[in-house]
């Protein structure tokens, strides 16, 4: 027998709404209890990236049965590893990690993976048609505030989140936001919120020059982790071999004859303790519980039974979702480093371009590692131009405007993340005044859980996926904990 959706949800919206946002949040810290008998359960996990795997894989080493359906022919999601010469590695998805991740550190160390340094960002900017290099703070031309000059881009925008009554190490906990965060930073942009403290026009068009063009628009809420990764840590890395050599690892864990790959789910059927789960070449799979990490860009195509709840219909609707394009230039040697400019980034600007990401580190080969990052209305122009034509504009455009920088290019490339019909977008989150969507992402619908970094404040990161995976493998098992010893210690600690 069939529910209607009223009755089917009653019970998991019931207990939602007695629940304050600090609890909704909390599921995704510390697990709630490690030795508690939970009833073994048939989990399905839609999607193969690090959310889906990460929850696979805490329930399965619990004694949950578990299968993975994948969209792609592929594992891993938005960590892609790009082959270039030399034995070099560029990234199509998620391009480093950094020492404030402590579930990412981790799983790389339990896995044994070999890591390669990188610099952190000490950029050449240009914009406002003027030039100058982050090295020599006492020679930029901009017109700045007297507090504003000869400091960093990372230590003044510490600074005015400190005036705000912020700071990096908090935003990026596992409970943040709290009420009071919501009602200071719901329906403000980062530009807002550094004007009220006395930040300069110049300032916040240097932000975007380092950040890229969305970020000082992009609602404070949201942006503030992200910018909390970049300017709160600058102890930089990658996995030797790519990225993806991690959810390749994690996958072989979990075993093969677990994951159902090139099946996208078509359609969810939810019944009072029994779900069906069908993909586009008609197989159907049955388990009592699904973690779902389809992409809301995607998920409200998905034919489900009941359907949605309201809640649920307005944030599919009202997310938003940017839809990164990387141009990846592997060049014949890294000559920036001659001119005393590297890293993440190592130019940003107001022009097509946008920004030049130096990812090559301490990478071997001899070959200089780059992408360039674009977003908005650079990204919509650069994919006007004809495929065969849009990556090497990008190159000739920023060739022309910082000659120095680049000597022969010799891997040329570009990925663009819209373009992918399983996500069409690259990384998404809540617009202004979309921190109800939290309480919506964290509460079940039914038997389906929700993860992906898209429902953390972490949004873009694989530290978020790790989270978010996690939190919902702890909604259906409360013992489900980590993979890695090393953080599961901290964990008990923390209890």
């Amino acid at each position: 027998m069939r529910f209607s959706r009223r009755r089917f949800l009653q019970s998991s919206l019931g207990a939602a709404a007695t629940t304050g946002l600090a609890g909704t949040l909390a599921a995704g810290g510390q697990a709630q209890t490690r030795s508690t008998p939970v009833r073994k359960r048939s989990v399905l996990v839609l999607g193969a990236g690090m959310a889906g795997l990460t929850a696979a894989l805490s329930l399965l080493r619990r004694g949950h049965q578990v299968t993975v359906i994948e969209y792609q022919n592929r594992i891993g999601g938005r960590l892609l590893s790009v082959p270039l010469k030399g034995g070099q590695f560029s990234e199509a998805g998620g391009g480093h990690f950094r020492a404030n991740m402590p579930y990412v550190l981790s799983y790389i160390r339990h896995f044994k993976l070999p890591l390669l340094t990188l610099n952190d960002g000490l950029p050449r900017y240009l914009f406002d048609g003027k030039t100058a290099d982050a090295a020599d703070l006492s020679r930029w031309p901009w017109d700045l505030a007297p507090q504003e000059r000869r400091v960093s881009v990372a230590s003044l925008l510490n600074t005015y989140l400190i005036l705000n009554g912020l700071d990096t190490d908090t935003v990026l906990d596992a409970n943040w936001p709290d009420a009071q965060a919501i009602q200071q930073l719901d329906n403000l942009t980062l530009s807002q919120l550094i004007r009220q403290v006395g930040g300069s026009e110049a300032f916040i068009q240097l932000l975007d020059a380092h950040g890229g063009t969305f970020t000082s628009s992009s609602p404070a809420l949201g942006v503030i982790p992200d910018l909390a990764y970049h300017f709160g840590d600058q102890n930089l890395f990658r996995i030797q071999g790519g990225n993806d050599r991690l959810p390749k690892a994690m996958a072989a864990a979990i075993g093969s004859e677990r994951f159902i790959l090139d099946a996208p789910v078509v359609a969810i059927d939810q019944q009072a303790n029994r779900a069906t789960v069908t993909v586009k070449d008609g197989r159907t799979f049955q388990g009592d519980a699904i973690i779902s990490t389809i992409p809301f860009t995607v998920l409200p195509e998905v034919a489900v039974r009941p359907g949605w709840s309201a809640g649920k219909r307005r944030m599919f609707a009202e997310m938003e979702w940017e839809q990164t394009v990387k141009v990846i230039a592997q060049t014949r040697s890294p000559v920036w480093l001659a001119q005393n400019v590297h890293g993440w980034p190592m130019a940003g600007s107001d022009r097509p371009w946008e920004r030049v990401i130096d990812i090559t580190g301490n990478e071997g080969g001899g070959y200089g590692n780059t992408f360039f990052y674009l977003n908005g209305r650079n990204k919509d122009a650069m994919l006007a131009r004809p495929k065969s034509e849009r990556a090497q504009a990008i190159v000739d455009q920023f060739r022309s405007d910082l000659p120095d920088l680049f000597d022969e290019v010799v891997t040329l490339a570009d990925f663009a993340w819209g373009e992918q019909p399983w996500i069409r977008g690259s990384f998404g989150g809540p617009p202004l005044g979309g921190a109800w969507m939290i309480r919506e992402w964290t509460t079940p619908e039914g038997l389906i859980h929700f993860a992906g970094d898209f429902t953390t404040m972490k949004s873009g990161w694989v530290e978020g996926a790790i989270e978010s995976g996690l939190r919902a493998a702890r909604q259906i098992d409360p013992g489900a904990q980590p993979e890695a010893d090393t953080f599961l210690r901290q964990e008990q600690r923390c209890n």
